[in-house]
């Protein structure tokens, strides 16, 4: 009886603990864009002739939460690999296609986004990059476009 005794006052204080309930988790409402020129897009994909740079004019938050936020360092991969990073607003930056092989390239942006009274979340943008070998082989002109990304908590 006095094995059992032991046992009970040992789980006694895990039936004190308890889980919070909060909404830790909640996503805040806001949303990134990006501002790309230089480029023609169809279908979005991005087509650049070779040679020529693809420019990211800027990324921005949209924040309709109504409380102070930001966006952090914003780094760039091309199919992967690292490219570079920006890290003051409006987080621009420019591809050099020159020595890029013609064909269909990924490009990623990804970014912490802070809200205050929220969990640090994470912004991201993919765009296929077309590069071709003159103008010829673009599907329109270049405007600038903008572009929104996802936010996410993890």
């Amino acid at each position: 009886m006095k094995k059992y005794l032991y046992l009970l006052l040992l789980l006694l204080p895990l039936g004190m603990v308890s889980v919070s309930c909060s909404d830790d988790d909640k996503l805040p409402d806001v949303s990134v864009q990006a501002k790309i020129s230089d480029g023609v897009v169809s279908d979005d994909v991005i087509y650049v002739v070779q040679g020529e740079p693809l420019t990211v004019d800027g990324i921005t938050l949209v924040n309709n939460t109504g409380k102070d936020a930001a966006i952090g360092v914003v780094n760039y991969y091309l199919d992967g690999m690292y490219l570079g990073q920006s890290m003051v607003a409006p987080y621009g930056f420019e591809l050099e296609t020159d020595n890029l092989p013609i064909g269909k390239h990924l490009l990623t942006a990804e970014m912490p986004v802070y809200v205050v009274d929220y969990p640090i979340c994470f912004g991201a943008f993919s765009f296929y990059v077309q590069i071709v070998e003159d103008a010829s082989q673009l599907p329109g002109e270049a405007v600038t476009t903008t572009f929104t990304g996802a936010v996410t908590t993890k």
